[in-house]
C-alpha cells in the first residue's frame, strides 16, 4: 500500500490501456450518472461487480486489489454504519439498541441510539453507489497517463489551472502514502508502538504523533511545487494541446453510452410521474414493471 509504483499508472497492453483516455472519461462519467439515476441494490450490485470484471481484465496487480478492497470495505462500512444510527425517515424498524433511553444521562440525552434495519438497507444502496466510482476512479487513474488525462481536459477546453491542480492531486496521492511510509518506518525505529494498548487517549495520541510530521512534510511538498510552477509562468501563456485523434469507434461507442445514459433518465423521469399520478401511459405497464423491479 505504500509502495508509490502501486499507485501510479503503469504500462501493459490490456484493453483498457489501449483505450483512449477521453472514452475513459465518458465511461466514468456514464456510470456516475447511471448508479445516480438506479436505486435498485440488485441492478447497483451488478454494475459494481462489472467495475470489479473491468480491474480483471486490466490486469490489476494483488497490491491494487488489496488497495481497492480496503477502500470499498471502510466505504461500506461507514455509509452502514452511519446510515444505520442516524436514519431519520420513516418508517423505520428497530433492530438493535446500543443505549438503552433509560440509561442515566447518555440515553436521556440522545433518547437512546438504536440501529435501523430501513437505515442498513439505504446505507448499502449508498455504499454501492460510491464503490462504483470508486473503482472506476482507480481504474482510470491505473491505467491512464497523468499528462494524456491533463491534455484531454484542456481539449476539452477545462480551464488550465483547474485542469492542473485535478492531475496535481492525482499525482500526489502516493506522495501521500510514501510520506506516510516514511514517518512510520522513523518512528518504529525511535520505538514507537502504536497499538501497544487501545485505549483512546494512547490512540488520540498516537494519531497526532503520525499526521502532525505526514501533514508538515506534504505542505513542504507543496511548497516546493508552488514555487516551482510559479517559476515556470505558471497559468500565463499559451498552452498548447498536442492531443492524438479520438477514434472514430470508441467516439460511436461513448455516445452510445450518452444516448443509454439520456434514455434512463426520460425513463425515471416518467416513473416519477406515474408515481405520484401525474401522467400514465397504459402501453408502458410492461415498462414500469420493469423499471419497479431493476431502477
Amino acid at each position: 500500500m505504500y509502495d508509490r509504483k502501486v499507485w501510479e499508472a503503469t504500462p501493459d497492453h490490456t484493453l483498457f490501456h489501449k483505450l483512449d483516455v477521453r472514452t475513459k472519461l465518458m465511461l466514468l462519467g456514464c456510470f456516475a450518472i447511471v448508479s445516480l439515476l438506479i436505486d435498485s441494490s440488485r441492478s447497483l450490485f451488478i454494475l459494481f461487480c462489472l467495475t470489479l470484471v473491468m480491474h480483471g481484465l486490466a490486469h490489476s496487480s494483488l497490491g491494487r486489489w488489496r488497495i481497492l478492497v480496503l477502500f470499498t470495505l471502510l466505504g461500506i462500512w461507514g455509509s452502514m454504519a452511519s446510515q444505520a444510527l442516524f436514519y431519520s425517515q420513516e418508517p423505520r424498524s428497530i433492530v438493535a439498541c446500543l443505549i438503552a433511553p433509560t440509561v442515566p444521562i447518555i440515553g436521556k440525552l440522545t433518547g437512546g441510539v438504536f440501529v435501523y434495519r430501513e437505515g442498513l438497507e439505504y446505507g448499502a444502496v449508498q455504499a454501492l453507489r460510491s464503490g462504483i466510482m470508486l473503482s472506476l476512479g482507480l481504474l482510470l487513474t491505473w491505467t491512464s497517463d497523468p499528462r494524456k488525462l491533463l491534455r484531454s481536459f484542456m481539449a476539452w477546453k477545462m480551464p488550465y489551472e483547474l485542469a492542473f491542480m485535478l492531475i496535481t492531486s492525482i499525482r500526489f496521492l502516493p506522495v501521500i502514502f510514501q510520506e506516510t511510509s516514511v514517518v512510520l518506518t522513523a518512528q518504529r525505529l525511535r520505538g514507537f508502538k502504536p497499538f501497544r494498548t487501545i485505549s483512546p487517549r494512547h490512540l488520540i495520541q498516537t494519531a497526532f504523533q503520525t499526521l502532525f510530521p505526514i501533514l508538515a512534510r506534504t505542505l513542504r511538498r507543496a511548497a516546493t511545487l508552488a514555487s516551482s510552477v510559479e517559476s515556470r509562468g505558471f497559468g500565463r501563456g499559451f498552452h498548447r494541446i498536442d492531443m492524438e485523434n479520438w477514434p472514430k469507434v470508441e467516439q460511436l461507442f461513448s455516445y452510445g453510452f450518452i444516448l443509454v445514459i439520456v434514455s434512463m433518465g426520460v425513463l425515471k423521469i416518467m416513473d416519477v410521474l406515474q408515481f405520484n399520478g401525474l401522467i400514465y401511459i397504459p402501453a408502458w405497464r410492461v415498462l414500469y414493471d420493469l423499471m419497479k423491479v431493476w431502477m
